[in-house]
């Protein structure tokens, strides 16, 4: 599965699976020692967490309403991986961006709080990668089916792109 927006190789084809937002996360007890930014800029003031992967990783594009935000981060730990990213956080090493399908379970447990949840980064979507042939295998096209018919049942759409 992927959440880029295009493949770099012309052979690779995607379906959407579903929507997710981006958020905002941190533990209960990195921000009990550093307090909960109210504020885009705020975030220039804790330790940030960066997912290396993303578009523009440093430089976040917040909206809330009609107003737009731009902030420039400093990260204190980078990673391509986002369940090491998510550990730390865990562990109260800072705060992080992640899209929800990643800490879902953690916030419903309070494990992680999400912190600026008026303010909206750009949403992904989750596609299924698959390599593009003209004769797909019949396993490959059932497979992809079954995806996306569950990701339905599931409703993970709804539940990974809504505010908690």
């Amino acid at each position: 599965m992927r959440t880029r927006e295009h493949e770099p190789s012309s052979g690779i084809a995607m379906r959407p699976l579903a929507e997710t937002r981006r958020i905002f996360c941190a533990s209960p007890g990195y921000l009990a020692r550093r307090g909960r930014p109210k504020t885009p800029v705020d975030l220039k003031q804790h330790d940030m967490m960066v997912y290396t992967l993303a578009n523009n990783p440093y430089e976040l594009h917040l909206e809330r309403g009609g107003e737009s935000q731009s902030v420039q981060l400093n990260s204190i730990f980078d990673c391509d991986d986002g369940q090491v990213l998510r550990r730390a956080a865990l562990a109260g090493l800072g705060i992080l961006i992640l899209p929800m399908y990643i800490v879902f379970d953690d916030v419903v447990a309070g494990r992680l709080v999400p912190v600026l949840d008026d303010w909206e980064l750009p949403s992904l979507t989750i596609n299924i990668a698959y390599q593009s042939r003209h004769h797909l295998p019949m396993k490959v096209r059932v497979f992809i089916d079954f995806l996306v018919e569950r990701f339905e049942q599931l409703d993970f759409k709804r539940k990974w792109s809504s505010v908690l």
